[in-house]
Formats: structure tokens, sequence, C-alpha cells
């Protein structure tokens, strides 16, 4: 009797074994593969999309949009340099002279891609910044910087009018 149930109780336990679990070559051999693909998927530096900046009769909202690179979102960072003027410089300022400098919010969630190779990687990234406070009239330079985990990119020099 003690013979049956022993094997009866081998033969069950090798049996869930054979159907349940996986082999631990296998699981390493699938893990492996799923890492190769993603890491064969290329991470580039983002690159500056286009400013999305608003203003109103008080502050104004400086908000740009990046292309990340296919980087994860806990990677990507960005930050504003700017400086508000009380009417219009007679040229450009340069991007030395823009002497505020703050970290930007993440607006919204990032866009991914679908589909291609890049299926599951992030495409695009919207950055925020706001400010209240400020007179109608008043000029805000600015540029942004965006960064992540393989370089950055930053924008040209743009500028904003606070209403009036």
């Amino acid at each position: 009797m003690r013979k049956v149930f022993f094997l009866t109780s081998f033969c069950l336990a090798f049996a869930i074994c054979m159907f349940c679990g996986c082999s631990p070559d296998d699981e390493n051999d699938n893990h492996s593969s799923s890492t190769t693909t993603t890491t064969t998927q290329k991470v580039t530096a983002p690159k500056f999309d286009k400013y999305l900046t608003t203003t109103d009769l008080d502050g104004f909202s400086i908000r740009v949009r990046f292309k990340t690179g296919g980087d994860k979102e806990s990677n990507l960072s960005a930050t504003v340099h700017w400086k508000s003027y009380s009417k219009k410089p007679s040229s450009t300022p340069t991007k030395k002279e823009l002497t505020k400098v703050e970290s930007m919010r993440q607006y919204g969630s990032a866009v991914y891609h679908n589909t291609g190779s890049q299926k599951g990687m992030t495409e695009s990234i919207v950055f925020d910044k706001s400010h209240a406070g400020y007179n109608g009239g008043t000029y805000i330079y600015y540029y942004v910087e965006c960064k992540n985990s393989v370089g950055s990119a930053s924008s040209s020099i743009s500028y904003t009018i606070v209403k009036r």
C-alpha cells in the first residue's frame, strides 16, 4: 500500500511539473530574447518638436513638446531658462542672458509608438512651467533644454508677451 501511495504521489508531482512548469533553461532563453529585443531598439537623444506656450492677463505658461528618442518617461526631464523684460529688447537675448533657470513638470502623459520596431517606446512628451503676477505687455524670453539617458537637446530662443 505504501509503495502504491509513494508511486502515485511521485507520478502526480512529475505530471504537475511537466504540464505547469517551465524548465529553467526555457525561462532564461525567453527572458534574454525579450531583453535582447528591448536593447536592440536604440534610444536616441531627444529632439525639440514645438512650443505650445500660452498667456493670460497676469501670467504665462511655457509648454514645449520634445521627441523623446524612445526613452522611458522616468528618464526624461526638462529645464526652462527664461527672463522677463518690461519692453521688447533691441535684439534677441543670448542664452547666457536668460538667467532664471527652473525645472519643468511633465504635462499629461507621454505619447507611445503603437506599431513598428519602436512599439511601446515613448514618442513625444510635453513639459510645462507656469508663472503668474506679471503685468500685461511683459516680454518673456525663454528656451528649454530636455534630457534623457542618452543626451540632451535644446530649443531655440523664443518669446511670448503677457496679454494686456
